[in-house]
């Protein structure tokens, strides 16, 4: 075992001894279930001891104690920069400013609190920060790959031509059909699935009202709600899971650049959680921090270059989808952040 193992362990269940037994045992908080079998198993803890478990206690805390101090000590030095100071910092900074203010272990008391007396200064971090352009000339690359393929596949723009008109059945296997060039371009298994927003809210304890998304990605899985795709456009089928593809990427691909693969690893998607439970979403404001979003930018402007690539090859026009107006903002919004984060990088 070793410290960081420790500190996941103590975070991320509750522990309880049984002073008939003698032993530990550990109550895996929601969602760390095999985080905790996982650990749990690699360190050998089934059958540990309270006396063992003071001594690892004794062992470890005073190393993870020493680490919280120096994140701490990070995020105050933070927190003292201006924005321009922010906005100054190289991109190697501004990513391990990232990895220390959004580690895996954040509460969401942490969370809030950071959020509320820094946002200007997080949004000054976020949207000074810009991809190299050989990362982007590559990504493109193979991008054009994947819409060539599109665009000599029949079956799928004869669908996409007469979208409007295809049953919800013809819509899926048009999809189905995007995800098979994905894997053959880009060399992975893709697993596509698909709900409807009464089976998302009732697994999720949402609201019957609560807003469910056209398409996400989660474990490298992408999920398309059914009931988007009746009034969905046309490049929905292609286009959308091109998107949540790309998130997949950021997840499981190693970049040439190690600092691209360490930024998509950042914890930063919990202050869009933040963003919608604490921002009007009548503001102008509103949608800010989730255009900003490194992976949004990448994914949002991966997903406009293929569109642009298979109309400019196919002629087909693409149609207008039916969204609520706060929806339609945010998605404009994060067009033109991904198309400023590319310009800039030229």
């Amino acid at each position: 075992m070793n410290s960081e193992d420790f500190e996941d362990l103590i975070i991320f269940s509750r522990i309880t001894g049984n002073t008939n037994s003698g032993l530990i045992s550990f109550d895996p908080c929601k969602g760390r279930e095999n985080t905790i079998a996982e650990l749990i198993k690699r360190n050998h803890l089934e059958n540990i001891s309270i006396s063992q478990f003071i001594e690892l206690s004794n062992q470890y805390m005073p190393s993870i104690q020493a680490r919280r101090n120096l994140r701490k000590k990070k995020i105050a030095d933070f927190t003292n920069l201006t924005t321009e100071e922010i906005s100054k910092l190289s991109f190697e900074k501004k990513v391990e400013c990232l990895e220390t203010i959004f580690h895996k272990r954040l509460t969401n008391g942490e969370l809030a609190d950071f959020c509320s007396k820094n946002m200007d200064k997080f949004k000054a971090l976020l949207c000074s920060i810009q991809f190299p352009k050989d990362f982007w000339n590559k990504e493109e690359r193979q991008a054009d790959r994947f819409a060539a393929l599109i665009a000599n596949n029949h079956q799928i723009t004869d669908n996409m031509k007469n979208w409007q008109n295809l049953s919800l059945d013809d819509k899926k296997a048009t999809i189905q059909s995007t995800a098979k060039v994905l894997e053959y371009v880009y060399g992975t298994p893709l697993e596509v699935k698909f709900y409807t927003s009464d089976e998302y809210r009732k697994e999720n304890n949402l609201d019957e009202k609560a807003h469910v998304d056209a398409a996400y990605e989660t474990e490298g899985k992408i999920f398309f709600n059914t009931d988007r795709l009746a009034s969905s456009d046309n490049y929905m089928g292609v286009s959308v899971i091109f998107h949540e593809f790309m998130h997949k990427r950021q997840h499981e691909t190693n970049f040439e650049n190690p600092l691209i693969s360490r930024l998509f690893n950042c914890n930063v998607y919990s202050t869009v959680t933040y963003e919608k439970r604490k921002i009007d979403s009548s503001l102008p404001e509103y949608g800010d921090i989730y255009s900003l979003m490194p992976q949004e930018r990448h994914a949002y402007y991966m997903q406009k270059y293929v569109e642009d690539q298979i109309a400019e090859k196919t002629g087909i026009a693409k149609t207008q989808e039916q969204v609520s107006e706060t929806t339609k903002k945010m998605h404009n919004k994060s067009f033109a952040m991904a198309a400023v984060s590319r310009y800039h990088s030229v």
